[in-house]
């Protein structure tokens, strides 16, 4: 019997049909014993019901469906696989390539992906306007693509092909300055954001792309010294004019010498996103962020707006009081801040040091907490692991179900830090597992995933294995746990292995 190959052809299937038929008609007794042995006439509907028996399938319906079926899903395999190559984090790609292997040659866009130079090649020589050509659902053309490819980092092999690639688009008259339909990204922008792709951002650059200010953002991010963040910086003409929330990535990480790069090739310290959602002045997001005393006076010393205050009308002062940073509090009042913060910020900086006899204090004097100031707090002390803390907060009384980042209760903030000894705490004193975020609808036990997978460094003494144990101990629900590997985010290798341990996922 014989095989469908991985991508069956309904027009060779006809044309081996007729061939049959013919061969038959013609004397060939192998053909015609082949036709009359599932019918009884030289005719094309017997000739294609032999060719369908051939293949395993009791009619020529029932193996065209097939065929159409196959197709079908290969095609849509192909989609999936293209955007996997460029949006997934967890290697989904290789694992369908893995799967599929025929997923290599089906088209043009995953010879894109892939980097196959030479299918390229040919491709765009039989049609000169696949070049430029946008996809129907995102708007990207081929040089998108090939820009936002994770397959240099999937399979290292792979990376001169891209860049290969890229090179042929582009000397075929690829579009550098194109925007796509979807987000609006350009080919630069694809290379930068994601997974960096430092060999075909150098090509757009030599090529002459310009950065624009969504680029510098993402390469305050990227982990490579600085190299792709000095590179778009050499190729920017006005810096001033074209940073607005370059400087936010590197602040958000604590990253003293990104705001030092930016500010010297003459990022303005007192500009920031106008189109955000919340655009905070940078020295109010520096304090907000925790970031270093170092970071935030080199911005202080370059002009930075000492009291602009924040979305929520407070001024970087009295934020860095409320968060415990008497140094950033001194810092700001050499540069000119006036001691403003109120009684409700001491009350939190007392908190935040343990220092029960002066929150207690400050608490007498009814500084009217809201619930977003008391999940801020909480979470804060939740994600360092500061126990002390959160029992002067919660001896006050504030509610350990108030919710601060992302919607969050304390618990989801210690759970996301590996704050095992903190999560107890919360659970003793009535904090509620079975909780969702209001921005992921997420209860504490993913957080606790997602953080193991993530391990930011909030707390030095971080345990994701024993806070998931105690979380699961304590009665949090692993049922809806896969442990695929599909996930977006997944969980350290330990977590994973202690849950199967336990029978989960």
């Amino acid at each position: 019997m014989a095989t469908l190959p991985a991508r069956p052809d309904l027009g060779h299937l006809r044309r081996e049909a007729r061939d049959l038929l013919r061969a038959a008609q013609a004397g060939d007794a192998a053909a015609a014993a082949r036709i009359n042995a599932v019918s009884g006439g030289l005719h094309l509907a017997a000739a294609q019901l032999a060719v369908a028996r051939d293949y395993g399938f009791a009619s020529w319906p029932r193996l065209k469906s097939a065929v159409e079926a196959r197709t079908r899903d290969l095609a849509e395999q192909a989609q999936r696989f293209c955007e996997a190559s460029i949006r997934d984090w967890s290697g989904q790609a290789a694992r369908m390539l893995e799967a599929a292997p025929e997923l290599a040659g089906y088209n043009f866009a995953t010879a894109v992906i892939l980097g196959d130079a030479e299918r390229v090649r040919r491709e765009i020589a039989r049609d000169p306007s696949l070049v430029n050509r946008p996809d129907d659902r995102w708007g990207f053309t081929a040089l998108h693509a090939v820009a936002a490819s994770r397959w240099h980092r999937l399979d290292p092999v792979r990376a001169d092909g891209l860049a290969a690639v890229a090179r042929l688009l582009l000397d075929a008259g690829a579009d550098w300055r194109g925007i796509s339909g979807a987000g609006g990204w350009t080919p630069l922008g694809c290379a930068v954001a994601g997974e960096l792709n430092p060999a075909i951002v150098r090509l757009l650059l030599q090529r002459g792309a310009a950065p624009n200010d969504r680029d510098l953002y993402h390469a305050g991010f990227a982990h490579d010294d600085h190299e792709t963040l000095r590179l778009l910086l050499d190729h920017t003409d006005d810096v001033a004019g074209t940073a607005r929330s370059a400087l936010a990535a590197p602040i958000s990480g604590g990253d003293t010498e990104g705001v030092r790069l930016l500010l010297d090739a003459g990022a303005d310290p007192n500009r920031y996103a106008d189109d955000a959602d919340e655009p905070a002045p940078l020295m109010y997001a520096a304090v907000r962020t925790g970031s270093p005393a170092e970071l935030a006076e080199l911005l202080l010393s370059r002009g930075a707006d000492p009291v602009a205050p924040g979305p929520d009308g407070r001024s970087p002062y009295a934020l860095a009081v409320s968060k415990g940073r008497t140094d950033l509090a001194d810092l700001l009042r050499s540069y000119g801040a006036e001691p403003d913060a109120s009684a409700a910020d001491e009350l939190l900086a007392a908190c935040l040091n343990g220092d029960v006899r002066a929150a207690r204090d400050f608490w007498e004097r009814d500084p009217h907490l809201t619930d977003a100031q008391q999940g801020a707090a909480l979470g804060q002390a939740a994600e360092s692991g500061n126990a002390r803390a959160i029992t002067v907060m919660l001896d006050l009384g504030f509610s350990v179900q108030a919710r601060g980042e992302n919607g969050g209760t304390a618990l989801h903030a210690a759970a996301y830090a590996g704050s095992a000894d903190v999560i107890g705490l919360l659970i003793g004193r009535g904090a509620d597992l079975a909780a969702t975020d209001t921005t992921w609808n997420s209860p504490p036990l993913d957080w606790a995933l997602v953080g193991s997978g993530e391990r930011p460094d909030s707390n030095p003494a971080a345990d994701w294995v024993r806070t998931v144990e105690v979380l699961l101990d304590a009665g949090a629900s692993g049922t809806d746990i896969t442990l695929s590997p599909d996930d977006p985010k997944p969980p350290s290798a330990a977590v994973a292995a202690y849950l199967r341990g336990r029978g989960i996922g």
